[in-house]
């Protein structure tokens, strides 16, 4: 199955777990933020995710340098994006934060374990 793909369906299981946290708890979690936020890192995961295949396959031996450097990059975009929301937003940012370390951290694992096996096979 294609990265996009996974993504997404990523993407809809965290918009569906996000739904059922909003119903049955307290926490505030606003809808409309929660769902941004998902399309925020299904965009830059994907967009990622694509730029780090184009740039194995040009120079599979500079691959580990262009990794590096897009990831840096990457999560330089995703702090100043969580700075501007947390000083916009100071009210309900803690539960924002949670989710988005929940969904980098399930992005992370997508995207490594695509890379890995994409990369194996092309050897």
């Amino acid at each position: 199955m294609k990265y996009p793909i996974k993504a997404f369906l990523v993407y809809l299981v965290a918009m569906a777990i996000a739904a059922v946290v909003i119903q049955t708890t307290e926490i505030v979690l606003l809808p409309l933020h929660i769902s941004f936020l998902g399309l925020f890192m299904y965009g830059s995961s994907t967009l990622v995710h694509h730029m780090t295949m184009k740039s194995s396959r040009k120079e599979p031996k500079r691959f580990p340098s262009y990794f590096m450097a897009i990831t840096g990059i990457k999560m330089l975009v995703y702090l100043i994006a969580i700075a501007i929301y947390v000083l916009l937003f100071k009210d309900i940012a803690v539960p924002m934060l949670i989710a988005f370390l929940g969904l980098y951290f399930v992005y992370m694992l997508l995207e490594v374990t695509s890379i890995v096996s994409d990369l194996k096979k092309e050897e």
